[in-house]
């Protein structure tokens, strides 16, 4: 078993040394044997370091929770995850306890992500920077800092006792955090300490004015390339008397949904466009409880792209986009701020009739009565795929769906089918079948 020692090395880091020293005055060798700094191992044979190895009881696998509970301690918390060779949205979901916040950093191919919603942001939930102001998402000006952002609840001492930096050790606040480093699932004191420093923009914590005030924390970082396969995510807890855990999910592709483009009413319209959401969710331990809604909902990041490299109106100023004809989504910074029931002003429709009810056979309903009033945005009398069925004359209202076949016709008559048609939940005609 590994144990942990102070030594000193003739080079800029320990990676670069070439041997190791017991004494500050470099004059008695290491004995030999295997020595680890962070995520490397190296050898010394005969007083001489041999190349780095990576530490393999230094990775964990995604798909893996942990949890750390440091009573009357501050540190950061160093853990490395494989990736593998996936590509995809990586998923990072994290609880910060119910008192104490803490700053978390993710780095893959030198690319940092401190970027976090939460599960009801928005509604319910209030995140606040330092200074009090609410903001859309955790670390929205802390952007292209490469810093961390703090999340978890609301707590003044945590920018009041900033900067970190001080010799001493917990309970006094305001010490310098010492630093740990994940090995064979659990932190490691490193022996060492690093000062912190904290400003108010780098803080997203979760107001005592909200439903919930410290929420599981959602981050998506996009992996596009089989290479690097390690992800680093740091935990940055200065304050003494941390508990957190975190839960690194494997790349894959975010779940999809159809929309229509952005527009600035929330004035029904047709779903065109091709995007992407992360879910969310709540508990306090891992794994947690992912939630399982099927479109956008309130406080989701939504995207453009499948592995979340971009953002969906990632400006400050809010669009609107129309799903399923009925629903409003508004985002701004990228994420859903509101989500309401879209109004009139839709575009006229083409109406037909169709059969009041449907059969498993393509043919089953022609030459049956076609009593029943519908509309198309098709531009052909009858829908074809592709089209949308709606129950009334305008492009905002419902539409409507139905399974199996059902004859249609341009006329309400005793024998009106001309075509039968398969629609799907959303409205949209599948496939079409021409009667003889």
């Amino acid at each position: 078993m590994a144990t942990l020692g102070t030594y000193c090395f003739d080079g800029t880091n320990f990676a670069q040394a070439t041997s190791l020293y017991t004494d500050s005055t470099l004059s008695t060798l290491a004995p030999d044997g295997y020595y680890g700094q962070g995520q490397i191992v190296r050898q010394q044979l005969n007083g001489v370091l041999l190349n780095a190895q990576p530490c393999s009881a230094c990775v964990v696998p995604c798909g893996t929770g942990l949890s750390a509970s440091i009573s009357n301690q501050n540190g950061v918390f160093d853990a490395n995850i494989d990736l593998a060779n996936d590509l995809g949205a990586v998923i990072i979901r994290c609880f910060m306890g119910s008192s104490v916040p803490d700053g978390i950093i993710a780095t893959w191919n030198s690319l940092t992500t401190n970027r976090l919603t939460a599960a009801d942001n928005h509604n319910g939930v209030v995140l606040l920077n330092g200074a009090g102001v609410q903001v859309d998402y955790a670390g929205i000006l802390n952007q292209g800092t490469g810093l961390p952002t703090y999340v978890g609840n609301q707590n003044a001492d945590l920018l009041s006792n900033s900067p970190y930096d001080s010799a001493g050790s917990c309970p006094t606040q305001g010490t310098s955090p010492s630093n740990y480093s994940l090995v064979s699932g659990s932190y490691v004191d490193q022996g060492t300490t690093q000062n912190v420093t904290i400003a108010s923009d780098a803080i997203g914590y979760g107001s005592d004015a909200g439903t919930i005030t410290s929420p599981v924390f959602t981050m998506v970082v996009p992996k596009t390339s089989v290479t690097p396969t390690p992800l680093n995510l740091k935990i940055f807890a200065p304050l003494c008397g941390t508990a957190f855990n975190w839960e690194v999910d494997c790349p894959v592709a975010l779940p999809s949904f159809s929309a229509s483009p952005a527009q600035s009413t929330i004035a029904c319209a047709t779903a065109t466009t091709t995007y992407y959401f992360v879910r969310n969710a709540t508990g306090t331990s891992v794994p947690y409880t992912v939630r399982t809604n099927t479109i956008p909902e309130i406080g989701n990041f939504v995207f453009t792209s499948s592995d979340g490299s971009a953002y969906l109106n990632d400006t400050s100023t809010i669009q609107y986009y129309i799903i399923a004809n009925s629903t409003a989504i508004g985002v701004r910074n990228g994420v859903v701020v509101s989500s309401v029931n879209c109004s009139g002003g839709g575009t006229a429709l083409t109406s037909f009739f169709a059969t009041s009810g449907t059969t498993t056979l393509n043919d089953g309903t022609c030459g049956s009565a076609t009593g029943t009033l519908l509309y198309h945005n098709g531009t052909g009398t009858l829908p074809q795929v592709g089209d949308i069925i709606y129950a009334g004359s305008t492009s905002g209202s419902q539409t409507v769906s139905w399974t199996d076949y059902r004859g249609m016709g341009p006329a309400d008559v005793a024998d009106g089918v001309v075509t039968t048609a398969i629609v799907n939940a959303s409205g949209v005609v599948q496939t079409t079948y021409n009667c003889p």
